[in-house]
């Protein structure tokens, strides 16, 4: 039976910070212009009602529900009491409903921290690497950089005794930082827990070698080079607690785990968002490559969710592994792979998506890489299992 297993909640369309490269603000997508500022109490509490229904209806007790925006901490608190209040009768009825919140952490309320704290829900910053590189791109409204200003609230988080609350950090991978100069800044932050993000702007409207011949990109890739360089920097320095987690998934899924996410793998993506308007969208991917991607004529108010897992859009994305571009069947890291970062095998007008990701070469390139570097440990290690394995008399 098909089934979702998480949710993205946006509880608001606005934010205190203005990224460049932004996929809700600053890209093709202007859905943010006909919602709401603010999601209603009402919708955000129906939405906790739907997934309930859902799970009864498939028979599962867990569920992740991540709080998003724009900027989640600009929804009112009051918002959030009475949210979470809800989550926690929820709980009470035996299902497992983990609450994450990504935040930009420009600006936290102390009251809101506590009232996270309470609830069990951890945070993931998004920053993207040292002050240098990161005020480039995330900047306020001003044009200034927020580095600053958001490290200042990770202090006040950690000073305050909610340090078990920050999840980890989100970066998008920046190229031009030196792997060594990156990997250095990730040590110093307070959680040494970081998932570094291929590019969500990338498709077949706009690949990454715009301005360049594609035969000469993919003999040098950018971003699978860089990756390729931070991973072996990260494996040779060996430190398990410098936790990368799209190093941790490839390798876990080289040794057998069925572990996938959104980066690897790709045979299913059961999620689905609800924006401002109460409006249940396909995932945010779809949301970068065209104005209302990801948009569908379906909302809390009026559809449960099993009334949307047949449509074509969600079905898709529920059963991507029946969807791997027929070139990349024969790939030799298509078990990895799965066709590519599902933003980058999109194409302006045209569905469902067919293509391998513009970004192929850099992934072939990385997880290719990868292979070459732990296979001859796996292999090792599964040798050594098997010699000290009892023999039969």
């Amino acid at each position: 039976m098909k089934m979702f297993s998480s949710c993205v909640l946006k509880l608001t369309a606005i934010c205190n910070l203005d990224c460049t490269y932004c996929y809700v603000f600053n890209l093709a997508d202007r859905v943010y212009t006909r919602v709401p500022p603010f999601l209603s109490l009402a919708a955000a509490l129906l939405t906790l009602d739907r997934i309930v229904e859902h799970l009864d209806a498939v028979g599962q007790r867990e569920f992740d529900l991540t709080l998003h925006g724009g900027e989640p901490t600009m929804w009112p608190l009051k918002n959030f009491e009475r949210l979470l209040e809800r989550v926690e009768e929820i709980r009470r009825r035996g299902i497992r409903l983990r609450l994450a919140m990504q935040t930009n952490a420009y600006r936290i309320d102390p009251e809101l921290l506590s009232l996270l704290a309470d609830h069990k829900v951890s945070i993931g910053i998004s920053l993207d690497g040292p002050a240098v590189v990161n005020d480039r791109y995330r900047v306020d409204h001003a044009g200034r950089g927020s580095y600053q200003r958001v490290m200042h609230t990770v202090s006040a988080i950690v000073e305050a005794g909610h340090k078990r609350l920050i999840g980890g950090f989100l970066t998008v991978a920046q190229p031009t930082v030196e792997p060594k100069a990156f990997l250095d800044w990730v040590r110093q932050l307070p959680v040494s827990r970081i998932d570094v993000l291929w590019p969500i702007e990338f498709h077949h409207g706009n690949p990454p070698w715009r301005d360049r011949n594609y035969a000469d990109y993919a003999r040098a890739p950018i971003y699978g080079r860089w990756f390729a360089r931070l991973f072996d920097l990260w494996w040779e320095q060996d430190q398990p607690d410098v936790y990368i987690r799209h190093f941790f998934q490839v390798i876990e899924r080289m040794l057998g785990s069925r572990v996938h996410s959104d980066a690897i793998v790709n045979d299913e993506l059961p999620m689905f968002v609800v924006n401002t308007d109460g409006g249940i969208e396909y995932p945010d991917y779809f949301r970068a490559y065209a104005d209302g991607g990801s948009r569908t004529r379906f909302n809390v108010f009026d559809n449960a969710l099993d009334d949307i897992v047949n449509d074509p859009g969600f079905s898709y994305c529920l059963s991507l592994g029946k969807h791997l571009p027929e070139e990349c069947k024969s790939c030799s890291v298509a078990d990895i792979c799965g066709g590519g970062f599902l933003p980058g095998r999109l194409m302006p007008g045209e569905w469902p998506p067919r293509r391998k990701s513009v970004l192929c070469s850099d992934q072939l390139y990385f997880f290719s890489h990868v292979r070459n570097v732990v296979s001859p440990h796996i292999t090792r290690l599964r040798r050594e299992e098997s010699d000290s394995e009892p023999r039969a008399a």
